[in-house]
């Protein structure tokens, strides 16, 4: 077997409980991270057997997997730091902890394209989602107003859209013939 194909074998078998529990709890985390899984998984049937990848599939698993890796530690470091394994009350910071991870996607990016913002603001956000998490705070129904306000005073550009990873999965699994949409394409809880 391709070697990167044994490496994403190995996270998947290591992340699969942890992320088929995301799936059951229906946490915003499975819906945020499903898009990369789910092309990662396809590319992973379709090629499984072969000798060698097409280059375009060798830099997709690549990204994804790299991707994939760093978003589930970053989850996986606040539910064994802060929440001592609770699953549920891991949940119950779901939410949180997606903000956390869509800010430093943003961030990345940002950077990447040299894009000029308020980068003590975006600090200053991290900080609060984070101090939420470390000291248990209420969770507000309207988090998401807040975070947007914040982020759109950060950035301020009228026409900037952001183009994250996951957007660009979304767009690779539509080529490939993937549904998102159908809950029956999950493909969670399959062996491989």
């Amino acid at each position: 077997m391709i070697e990167l194909l044994k490496e994403y074998q190995s996270w998947y078998i290591e992340n699969k409980e942890f992320f088929e529990g995301l799936k059951s709890h229906e946490s915003v985390l499975y819906t945020r991270l499903y898009p990369v899984y789910d092309v990662l998984y396809f590319l992973y049937k379709e090629n499984k057997n072969e000798d060698s990848l097409d280059e375009d599939i060798d830099k997709i698993i690549q990204v994804g997997l790299e991707y994939l890796h760093g978003q589930l530690f970053t989850c996986k470091l606040y539910y064994e730091k802060f929440f001592n394994k609770n699953f549920h009350a891991f949940l119950e910071y779901d939410r949180v902890v997606n903000y956390l991870l869509f800010l430093e996607d943003l961030k990345y990016e940002l950077n990447e394209k040299k894009i000029d913002y308020d980068t003590e603001g975006l600090e200053d956000i991290i900080d609060y989602l984070e101090s939420m998490i470390s000291e248990k705070k209420e969770v507000l129904d309207n988090l998401n107003v807040y975070i947007d306000s914040r982020v759109s005073n950060i950035i301020q550009l009228d026409h900037y859209e952001f183009h994250s990873i996951i957007d660009i999965f979304v767009e690779i699994g539509d080529t490939l013939g993937i549904n998102f949409d159908d809950e029956e394409d999950l493909v969670i809880g399959e062996d491989i």
